[in-house]
């Protein structure tokens, strides 16, 4: 809560939909601490916004331009795997099938934290 709150000062938000997107935000981070893969205090503030980002894209049903297939392979399965299971209710909540270019995007924080795991860099 402590990234969302310094996130939402920094964003415009319609208050109509603040509720809505607070919630959805804290169902992802709920999800994310289940599957157990730490991220220091800069990638959890990055992967925040990120994630409130990608709501409000969602909400608005505007999306990233679309990656080519190749781009993908750039990570993990597990990273994809990981964050398909993260942000496909987001999608589903709007009734639109999830987004790959959008998954793969939230993938590429998972797929640093994973490195960063198996790394001695890791904090």
């Amino acid at each position: 809560m402590k990234f969302l709150n310094t996130l939402l000062k920094d964003s415009s938000l319609d208050p109509s939909v603040r509720d809505d997107i607070i919630q959805s935000y804290q169902r992802v981070k709920v999800k994310w601490k289940v599957c157990g893969i730490p991220m220091d205090k800069d990638a959890e503030f990055m992967f925040s916004n990120h994630i409130l980002s990608l709501i409000k894209r969602v909400k608005a049903h505007s999306f990233v331009e679309d990656l080519e297939e190749e781009d993908f392979k750039q990570v993990s399965e597990e990273a994809f795997k990981t964050a398909e299971n993260l942000v496909t209710d987001l999608f589903e909540k709007e009734h639109l099938p999830a987004n790959k270019t959008e998954v793969f995007l939230v993938a590429t924080h998972i797929e640093i934290a994973i490195q960063k795991k198996g790394g001695k860099d890791y904090e």
